[in-house]
């Protein structure tokens, strides 16, 4: 059986507003977002398909609609998705003091937990800007942080996974490249591998959206897992892999296919 894990960066306005391009943030950029998950719920009730919401404790907080979206995000879990952090505020993890990043997976934890009347706790992070990490031990340095580690202790993976734990996470989206990967000398898994390291469960991620591209990779190799990542506002940009248009390519083909492909949820693997 090959499983999907589909992840969903559901960044809500105070992600937005802290995104790679904030300057590009207007009000109805966050409808456009909102509507796009509700359209995306719908759709997966239809087909049966479970996947993970990432999605930044500031949105559920208490507050002013569609600025913080509480309800919104317990309707999700009601759906039998699962809920994962994706920080308070959005903030790029590299760049910050250990302090702040401990406060912002433990204040996301609580608000989000606060938010879903199920039982169930947050148990994953999906860490913002979703770029390759410095991780000494694994051998993989990034120039482009603009937390350099040894400079900023945040800048390696490690410290993060150190924090993880002490706030009850079980499993992480990271996305990080060893020096071999990138001078060709090592071939990976383009949607990533998910192993145990230090007691959490890390979920590679090297490819984002749903073109031709990820969809032969599925169909034509047999590793066990597929992780694939994704924002609801990019459904409103047609240009881009991660657009409507290529959702729904990437879902009838994985359906048509006649293999065995079953999509489930992060924590369904610990």
């Amino acid at each position: 059986m090959k499983k999907i894990i589909l992840i969903w960066d559901f960044d809500g306005p105070i992600g937005q507003i802290n995104s790679s391009y904030p300057y590009n943030f207007n009000f109805e950029n966050i409808e456009k977002e909102i509507e796009n998950v509700k359209w995306l719920i719908d759709f997966l009730e239809e087909n049966k398909i479970k996947c993970c919401f990432a999605i930044t404790g500031f949105s559920a907080e208490n507050g002013t609609y569609p600025f913080c979206f509480p309800d919104f995000i317990n309707e999700i879990a009601k759906k039998g998705h699962e809920i994962a952090s994706h920080s308070w505020k959005h903030e790029w993890t590299p760049i910050f003091k250990e302090e702040q990043v401990n406060k912002s997976l433990k204040r996301s934890k609580l608000s989000l937990e606060k938010a879903i009347e199920k039982d169930d706790s947050v148990l994953g992070f999906v860490p913002p800007h979703n770029r390759p990490m410095t991780w000494v031990r694994r051998g993989a340095f990034s120039l482009g942080d603009r937390g350099l580690w040894p400079f900023f202790k945040m800048g390696d993976n490690q410290n993060l996974l150190k924090l993880l734990k002490t706030n009850g996470y079980k499993w992480v989206r990271v996305s990080y490249k060893n020096i071999f990967m990138k001078f060709g000398l090592q071939q990976k898994n383009r949607t990533g591998r998910v192993f145990k390291q230090d007691g959490v469960l890390i979920l590679e991620n090297h490819y984002t959206g749903f073109d031709e591209v990820v969809v032969n990779h599925i169909l034509t190799t047999d590793y066990e897992t597929y992780t694939i990542s994704a924002h609801p506002y990019m459904f409103s940009l047609e240009n881009k892999k991660e657009s409507k248009k290529n959702f729904l390519y990437f879902i009838e083909q994985l359906m048509n296919s006649n293999q065995p492909i079953s999509f489930v949820l992060p924590s369904e693997l610990l």
